[in-house]
C-alpha cells in the first residue's frame, strides 16, 4: 500500500507542477480583480501542496508487513464526524457561525485528532476567525450571527 501511495502522490505532484507551469502563462491579476490565471494557479498550487502532504504521509506510514488494527478508530472517526456535522447544522442558527464553528473544530481537534487543549483551542479560534474574515468581511456572505450578532 505504501508503494501505491508514493506513486499516487508523485503522479499528483507531477500533474500539479505541470498545471502550475501552464497557469503561469495566463494573466494572474489580483485578489480584487482576478485574471484568467488566478484560479488555475491557486488550484494548481493547492494540488502541489496536497500531493506533498500525501507524499510525506506515505513516507511516514508504517511498513506493509506491520499489523495495525485501526478499524474501531476509523469507525469512531467517521461516525463522530457525521454526528458532529449534524449537530453543527442544527445549532448553527442559534449559536451563530463563530461559536458553532469553534465548537465543531474543538471537537475535531480534540476528539478525532487527539490534540492538546492549547492546540485545539488556538487552532479552532484561529480557523473560525479566519473563516469569518474571509467569508463575512471579504466576500460579503451573510453568516448566522447567533448569540454574538456581528
Amino acid at each position: 500500500m505504501r508503494r501505491r501511495d508514493l506513486g499516487a502522490a508523485a503522479v499528483l505532484l507531477a500533474f500539479g507542477l505541470f498545471a502550475v507551469t501552464q497557469a503561469r502563462g495566463l494573466r494572474f491579476g489580483s485578489v480584487v480583480a482576478p485574471g484568467p490565471g488566478f484560479f488555475p494557479l491557486c488550484l494548481a498550487g493547492a494540488l502541489c501542496l496536497t500531493s506533498l502532504a500525501l507524499l510525506v504521509a506515505a513516507l511516514r506510514a508504517t511498513p506493509e508487513g506491520a499489523v495495525v488494527s485501526a478499524a474501531g478508530g476509523r469507525r469512531f472517526a467517521v461516525m463522530g464526524t457525521l454526528v458532529a456535522l449534524l449537530v453543527y447544522a442544527l445549532v448553527l442558527e442559534q449559536l451563530g457561525f463563530l461559536l458553532a464553528t469553534f465548537g465543531l473544530l474543538v471537537f475535531f481537534f480534540k476528539a478525532l485528532q487527539r490534540q492538546r487543549w492549547l492546540v485545539a483551542v488556538v487552532g479552532a479560534v484561529a480557523t473560525a476567525l479566519v473563516s469569518h474574515l474571509v467569508f463575512k468581511v471579504w466576500l460579503g456572505v451573510n453568516l448566522p450571527g447567533g448569540l454574538l450578532r456581528f
